[in-house]
Parts: C-alpha cells; structure tokens; sequence
C-alpha cells in the first residue's frame, strides 16, 4: 500500500464517486492502493472528481480569503485576537499557522492531479488501447492541468517563491530534491512559465462543453487569460520591469475568445447570480463552478464560520462572523465607494454587505429584541432591523426600525443618535447600534448566505448555492483592463471585439437592473407574511426623535413616491420573488443617472483606476478579488497606509474614528504584499530559501 507524500506531510487520497449527480455526496476518505487503482479512465476519473473536491478546500477558495486578507476595503474588526487575525493584522510571520494551513491545502490538493497525471501518461502511451480510452484519457488529462495551473496561480501570487511539484513523491529523496528559487522573482516566473504551459496543453485536450463542476475550454481560457493579465500587470506596475504589452496582448486575444464565443452572458439580475434555483437558468454566466448541496455543511466539509457557509451566531446575520473571530468587514470605504464613485448602485452593494439582521421583539413579553437564533429560527416572522448610518443617500427609506410596538421606536431610546443637521432638520446617526453611539454597521459579506423567504431548503448551516470561480463578468472586466493598457478605453485593441469601454458598461448596465413592484401604497406592509402589519406609511411618516414616542409627519406617500424604485430594490433583494418583474433604473426620470455608464472622456489612468473600483462591486468576496488586485499591482501597502487616515468623502470620517481603526491594523510593511514560505518547510528541507524580509 502506497501513500503520497508531499513535503514532509503524508497525506491519504481520497475517493469520491463519479458522475455529475454523484458528485455532491460526501466524499468516502480511505486509503488505496495507487499502483494498481485508477489505470483505467473510469478509475482516473474517479480521482478526478477527488480532485475537484479538494478545489473546497476553505483554505484554496472559502472564506480564509474574505476572513484573513486585510486590504484597503476590507480589515478586522476590533478586539480580533484569534491567531488568523495575524494576517488580517499584517503582522505575521514564517511560523504563522495559516501560513502554514494554506500552503499545505494547496499541496496536498496537487498532489492529487499529479497522480491523475501520471495514470493519464501510461495510459496515452499504450499503443494497444482502444480510441475511446485515448479520448478520454485525454479529456482527464487536460483537466487535471487545469486544476493543477489553478492551485498553483494561487500559491504564486501568494507566496511567489514557491516550489514546482509536477509528480508524486514515493521517496524520501524525492522530497529532499524539492527546491524554490534562489530569489523570490526567479521562481515567480518559473511558475508562471509552468502554469502556462499547463494551461496550454489544457487548452487543446477539453472539449467546448462540459458537465456543471466541470472545466471546459472557456474555463481554461479564462484561466489563462486572467494569468497573462496578472503577470503583465506586474511587469508594468509591480516590478516596473517593462511595458507588459505582450502579456497584455495575450490577455486580451485569449478573453476575447471567451467572448467570441457566444457562449456566455450576463444574467438579467446580478442576485441570480448567488441564489440555487436562479444559477443555472436564464442568460448563461458561469464558465467554472464549485458544486455543493445541503450536505455540505460545517459538519462534513470546510468552511464554516463564513459568508460561504454556516453563520450560526448570537445574532441571526448572514455573513462573516463578527466581533473576535478573525472575521473580516468592509471597512468605510469598502461599503461607500458604491456611493461615491457609482451612486445608486444600491442592487450590488446591498446585495454584497447589506447589514440587515431578522431578530423578534418582544417575542418573551419583555420589549426586548431578541438575538438569539432561536429566537428567530429560519427567519421566519422576524422583522428587519438595518444598521445603516448616515449619510448612505441611496438607503433612507430604510433608516427606521420596523418594529410592531409604538413605544418601542428607539430601541435605546435615552441614546443621542440624532444628528442636527445644517437646515434646522434631524436624522437618525445609528439605527439601532447596540446602544453605543460609534457603534457603526458590521458591513459583513453576505453574497452568499441571503434571505430565506424564498428558499425552501435554506438552514443555517447548509449552502446556499453553487460557488462561482469565473464568471462572465469577470472576463468582461479583465478584457477591458487588457484593452485599456492596450490602447485606452475608447479603442478596440486588436485581437478584441469591443472598447474596454463597452464591455464594462454592460456590467454597469446590469447593475441598474432591479425587482420593480408596481403597486406599494402607504398602506403595503413592510413584510407581507407574518405577525407584523407596519405599512410604509406608518415607517415613513416617523421623524427622527430621540424618545419612545415618535413624532409624525404627513409626508409619507411623498417619500414613497420619491423613493419608490429604491424602495422596490430593496424589497426585491429581501424576498427574491420565483418570477420577479425586473425594470432597469434608466426607464424612470428619478433614477435615470443611478450607475452611470463609465464615460468615454475618461483618460487610460482614470479608467484604471475606476476598473480596479468596479472589480471590487462586482467581484467583492469572490476569491479573494482585492488583496490579488492590489498586490499584482504593488499597492496594497501604500493603499492601506493612505487610508489609515484618509476622510471619507461621503461619511467624513477617518478609519481611526471607527471600528476599523488604527488600534486594528499595525503600520505594514512592503512584505506583507506576500507571504513567507513556512519556517517548518524550511526546517525540514535545507532547499526551500525563505522570501525577502522573513
């Protein structure tokens, strides 16, 4: 009986069942013997699906990611203490056990497809074996590089200095030949030659289509694409080592077939994008997707504790976990940039972080809110409490508790969180922050754990939907930073289709897309179903107050009608209807200019610089987008140094006045751009060379 091994960690193959429905059950772990197992292609293909499985892994794609990687738009919260907090600080080191962690999933995840890889060599080899075994064979094999340039793109643009494995080590001699390089910058292109190269012969040996949790060509191309896009990116920026045009060109001659293709399209409504019975109907925008199902909870797989999986909590949120978890939120900026660079981009951003919490009150007699999730099991019957604070313009019509008890308006009533305001006026500061003034919103990523109302199956401990690696839109978005550093925004680079211009604006377009309800009245309950009958013209009619009496106005169906299509939005994101009438906010006069088009008087810098904003929109908690974006680019230090103490222009606050402040973060350092390989690596093998600065 042989076991891989790989480094100094002994690891056992797993074995999973084959077949597009077989694919989601729970994997069954033991150990087999390699030399005489998976020689056939329905054998190989069983290891296969084992190595698609691994892609789950919570440290190569879950929530580690979202939860540990601190960037200009996204930090700890305070008080976070728990060891992952040490990459979320910026103050890690070579003896980091996430360090470790994550380097150690992402080889044991390799090691996977380098076995299918040999299987896949003997058996192209034998001149006796059927057509059929040679096709397949082929097909197993191309998928596997496919993987395999997948694990290694992430441990590159992580740990740069990383060493290339591209067979199973039987021996402990093998082990002791493993070696990186001898600089940092050596190895880093050696890796990327490597993953090229894989993703190439990928390339020619997939097929146009494939089964869902599959790769086909477009995947691979994406993938490539998104590699050559990286490394230009460093050349010219990072490293300023050249003008990247020939990686750039690369990029954009390899998206654009994704493009060409007609294969793909945006769906209609961005939401349907992260809710199960909306995936896969509809415009077609996965090109690679990671499979789960309700079995895939915190009791059998990774991932928990996060926007990805279950959230159990005091309070019954959907997102990452708050308070000394290690967890990360957006930061003011993260959560504003929607306003002040695309103002009413109200279906992403509250799609993305919307801080809403279903609780009861009063649900013991003591007018009280409950917390607890008994309290509010599934979600059912709760009201909505946002914790949204001045001065998101795009969400006032849900800046009031909605809480069926008239003295209970405030719930900490002798609170000053009412803000005087320059024409005599007042507004609430903090809708219901636990009573503490500077208690601002837990902006958490909630993509991917929504509201239940429509989803039958939903618990709190099972998966929501299919995890999305490549999407559409992403293509769209990379083909235009290709093409923008190519040629500008205005032009169409050759090789390309349209203007960096237009392919973004279509994903700006979609943005506008919204649940329109064509009949709210000041009588319309704020929740249709359950205990509670607030209508719209008793929240809107309230005036801010510090008291448990509010006062009332006589404005209500004015700020209906003045907030009608916002108010439709929202509505729509809370309940996801199975057939909802989808309206765009450029039919209607008052919201005509919410998500405008990106001009085409932009300069090639200015366009720069929105894109890697409208990544974040659109792409924000999918694979950790920005700290790959800002550290390609070489910027994550200066960029979170600069917004330590920038004002945000929308809220006119400092980071070091809220939550996400100073006492968080300590000062960086260029080095936390990656991570250093693991002391223990080192300690076990004299080859490995530790990177600069660790």
């Amino acid at each position: 009986m042989r076991k891989i091994v790989i480094l100094a960690v002994g690891l056992m193959v797993l074995l999973a069942s084959h077949g597009c429905s077989d694919f989601l059950t729970p994997e069954i772990k033991t150990d087999i013997p390699l030399t005489t197992f998976g020689n056939t292609p329905t054998e190989a293909n069983f290891l296969l699906n084992q190595a698609y499985s691994e892609l789950r892994n919570d440290n190569i794609t879950g929530s580690i990611f979202w939860t540990s990687f601190t960037t200009d738009y996204s930090v700890p919260p305070a008080g976070t203490t728990l060891s992952r907090s040490n990459i979320a600080r910026l103050s890690y080191d070579a003896t980091d056990n996430d360090i470790y962690t994550i380097w150690t999933a992402h080889y044991t995840a390799i090691s996977r497809p380098n076995i299918i890889l040999q299987k896949a060599d003997a058996g192209l080899a034998k001149a006796d074996s059927p057509a059929a075994d040679q096709t397949a064979w082929k097909t197993i094999s191309a998928e596997a590089r496919f993987i395999r340039a997948f694990l290694y793109f992430n441990l590159v643009r992580l740990y740069r200095n990383v060493p290339i494995i591209d067979k199973p080590l039987t021996t402990f001699d093998e082990i002791a030949a493993v070696a990186n390089g001898t600089t940092m910058k050596e190895q880093e292109s050696k890796v990327y030659d490597f993953i090229i190269a894989d993703l190439t012969q990928a390339i020619s040996g997939l097929a146009e289509s494939s089964d869902r949790g599959r790769v086909n060509k477009y995947a691979a191309l994406t993938l490539l694409g998104k590699v050559y896009l990286t490394r230009a990116t460093i050349e010219k920026y990072r490293d300023a080592s050249g003008d990247g045009r020939a990686n750039y060109d690369n990029a954009l001659k390899t998206l654009n077939q994704v493009i060409a293709s007609n294969r793909y399209a945006l769906k209609t409504y961005y939401p349907d994008n992260f809710i199960r019975d909306k995936q896969f109907t509809g415009n077609n925008e996965f090109i690679f997707t990671l499979e789960f199902n309700e079995l895939d909870n915190n009791g059998t797989r990774v991932g928990q504790n996060s926007g990805y999986l279950n959230n159990s909590t005091t309070n019954v949120e959907y997102g990452t976990l708050p308070g000394a978890n290690g967890g990360s939120q957006a930061t003011d900026f993260g959560f504003s940039v929607f306003d002040v660079n695309s103002p009413g981009d109200i279906v992403r951003r509250f799609w993305t972080f919307e801080e809403g919490e279903f609780q009861r009150y009063d649900v013991n007699g003591n007018k009280v809110i409950q917390v607890t999730a008994a309290d509010c099991p599934n979600g059912e019957n709760c009201e909505v409490l946002l914790r949204t604070s001045e001065p998101y313009q795009f969400t006032r019509p849900y800046w009031y508790e909605v809480i069926a008890d008239a003295n209970a308006f405030r719930s900490t009533p002798g609170t000053p969180d009412v803000l005087a305001l320059p024409n005599g006026k007042t507004a609430f500061s903090i809708i219901w922050g636990n009573g503490a003034v500077n208690n601002n919103p837990g902006v958490r990523l909630v993509k991917y754990r929504r509201n239940p109302l429509t989803q039958a199956n939903y618990t709190q401990n099972t998966w929501d939907a299919d995890l999305p690696i490549f999407r559409y839109a992403e293509v769209l978005l990379m083909y235009a930073e290709a093409g923008n550093e190519l040629g500008g925004p205005a032009v169409v680079a050759v090789g390309g289709t349209i203007t960096p211009l237009a392919a973004v604006n279509l994903i700006r377009d979609r943005a506008r897309n919204f649940v329109y309800y064509p009949s709210l009245t000041t009588t319309s309950r704020i929740i249709e179903t359950g205990p509670y009958k607030t209508t719209y013209g008793e929240v809107f009619s309230r005036v801010a107050k510090v008291g448990t009496n509010p006062a009332k106005t006589d404005n209500a169906a004015d700020t209906l009608a003045k907030y009608y299509n916002q108010i439709s939005a929202f509505r729509g994101l809370r309940e996801t209807p199975a057939s909802p009438t989808i309206r765009n906010f450029k039919e209607f006069a008052a919201t005509r200019n919410f998500v405008p088009d990106f001009p085409a008087s932009l300069s090639q810098e200015q366009f720069r610089n929105e894109l890697l904003d409208e990544r974040w929109r659109e792409l924000a908690g999918e694979q950790n987008v920005r700290w790959y974006d800002l550290t390609r680019y070489g910027i994550l230090v200066k960029r979170i140094q600069e917004y330590q103490n920038l004002t945000n222009p929308l809220t006119k606050r400092t980071l070091a006045s809220t939550p996400f402040g100073q006492s968080v973060l300590q000062i960086p350092d260029k080095k936390y751009e990656y991570l250093p390989v693991p002391n223990s690596e080192i300690t076990r093998n004299a080859n490995l060379k530790q990177n600069t600065g660790f």
